[in-house]
């Protein structure tokens, strides 16, 4: 079938919720007819009913989420998903970045088989804003992109709370004491300590706290041209860590985010350092 723009057919929806059934039309009226589609095409489109389209097409335009030309009898995005979207420019930046570091997570789970995954701070919390799958069979996924986690709480989320002025980084801690028992009844002495332990290694190691079975390695370092922090992490299963792997992880990590730096700082004015005694990497 051929659609407005030449652009590339969407997908019938797998899932039979209405909720998914109505994303799907929103995502199809923005993305194949920008410039409007009637009943007919985008049912077509979707692989949908009619009488279904209609309903649902007709609730999303009562919301404001879609609109419909009397006149043409198109439907078009509504205003209120254009505000929506607007309201999401906030995130922009860090959706740049992720595009930008997909590649050094990609080469990462590539050289060490493991789910690598991408984070940033967020307040009190970790985000996880991207991840790359390993090869290894057995996987230790256990982060999807927009997840949450106080700082302290996992590999990535300790190397950035790591990586903190230490007064801030101390602050930080004591005002998610009480969340970490959420996790596996992590306490505050055992954050405490591994912020310690993050601190003079200069990598994050979590051996099977949170997830049984599921450890995971954190570096987090700073982005050239500006004073933010991102943590890149590997999930690997308990077996696969042992002292002489986990080295080998960690350097395949480092030597990654320094070719990134070095070559992102051919272009930016920069001094910055990855976090931790033992790895610093400095630019004139």
């Amino acid at each position: 079938m051929t659609t407005e723009n030449n652009q590339t057919k969407v997908r019938p929806v797998a899932s039979s919720t209405t909720l998914a059934k109505a994303s799907l039309l929103l995502r199809t009226v923005a993305k194949i007819f920008p410039t409007g589609g009637t009943l007919s095409r985008i049912a077509r489109e979707v692989g949908m009913n009619t009488a279904t389209t209609y309903r649902l097409l007709t609730a999303l335009a009562h919301e404001g989420l879609l609109t419909f030309d009397p006149y043409a009898k198109t439907y078009h995005v509504g205003f209120e998903l254009l505000q929506i979207a607007e309201s999401a420019q906030a995130v922009a930046p860090d959706l740049k970045l992720r595009h930008h570091l997909r590649p050094m997570l990609a080469s990462i789970a590539r050289r060490t088989e493991e789910s690598t995954y991408l984070s940033i701070l967020a307040n009190r919390d970790s985000v996880c804003i991207d991840l790359a799958e390993g090869t290894y069979p057995i996987s230790a996924n256990t982060l999807v992109a927009g997840a949450r986690r106080p700082l302290g709480v996992g590999a990535g989320a300790m190397a950035l709370l790591a990586a903190l002025p230490l007064a801030e980084g101390n602050r930080m801690v004591l005002q998610n004491q009480e969340r970490y028992e959420r996790y596996s009844d992590i306490t505050l002495t055992e954050v405490e300590q591994g912020l310690s332990e993050c601190r003079r290694l200069g990598y994050a190691f979590n051996n099977g706290r949170i997830v049984p079975e599921v450890a995971a390695l954190g570096v987090a370092f700073r982005v050239p041209d500006s004073g933010h922090y991102v943590a890149i992490s590997v999930a690997s299963v308990v077996s696969r860590m042992c002292t002489e792997r986990r080295q080998l992880v960690i350097d395949v990590i480092r030597d990654e985010i320094c070719q990134w730096v070095s070559q992102t700082a051919d272009h930016l004015p920069f001094k910055g350092s990855c976090v931790g005694s033992s790895f610093r990497h400095s630019f004139e």
